[in-house]
């Protein structure tokens, strides 16, 4: 079970992102913040260095390529789980 920080704006989000880490992922209207074994959960690395490239902010990455092969990542893990 994971204890993610939610908020209903991203303002609110990236605070709470700047002062107590994590990473920053948008759910519909909504955002949240969540800690490492989040990430790990979802099958992609923490450590990956594409986090540090977008910011570890989802919701308004601040590197378009960075951002978007995290997305071909967790697609990838997304198949693989439907073929297992």
């Amino acid at each position: 079970m994971f204890l993610n920080r939610w908020f209903s704006n991203y303002e609110e989000a990236r605070r709470s992102l700047e002062s107590e880490g994590g990473f920053l992922l948008p759910y519909r209207r909504h955002f949240y913040v969540c800690q490492p074994e989040a990430i790990s959960a979802m099958g992609l690395d923490p450590g990956d260095p594409d986090w540090e490239l977008i910011g570890r902010d989802c919701a308004r990455p601040s590197d378009a390529g960075a951002f978007e092969r995290l997305r071909e990542k967790r697609a990838e893990v997304l198949r693989q789980s439907r073929t297992k």
